[in-house]
């Protein structure tokens, strides 16, 4: 597999990760409120993923995360 691919597949899970560690808190918050259950928590949580400025934010920030841990790699290091 390309190293470039490696790294988009990475960024893609980055991203996969984070959608779903937001949903289980959205949700797991949901069912504490007195009157949420399951399709509240989803409709909530589907409502702020599709907004413009979280799917622009969600894999600037996973990109930015990858690129950094390559880079810090890919330095020798200090001592």
């Amino acid at each position: 597999m390309p190293p470039a691919m490696r790294k988009a597949i990475d960024v893609l899970t980055a991203i996969g990760l984070t959608a779903a560690v937001f949903f289980v808190i959205v949700v797991a918050n949901s069912f504490l409120m007195s009157r949420g259950n399951y399709s509240h928590g989803f409709n909530l949580w589907y409502g702020f993923i599709m907004r413009p400025d979280i799917l622009g934010t969600i894999p600037l920030t996973a990109l930015v995360t990858t690129a950094y841990v390559f880079w810090t790699k890919a330095r020798p290091p200090r001592l």
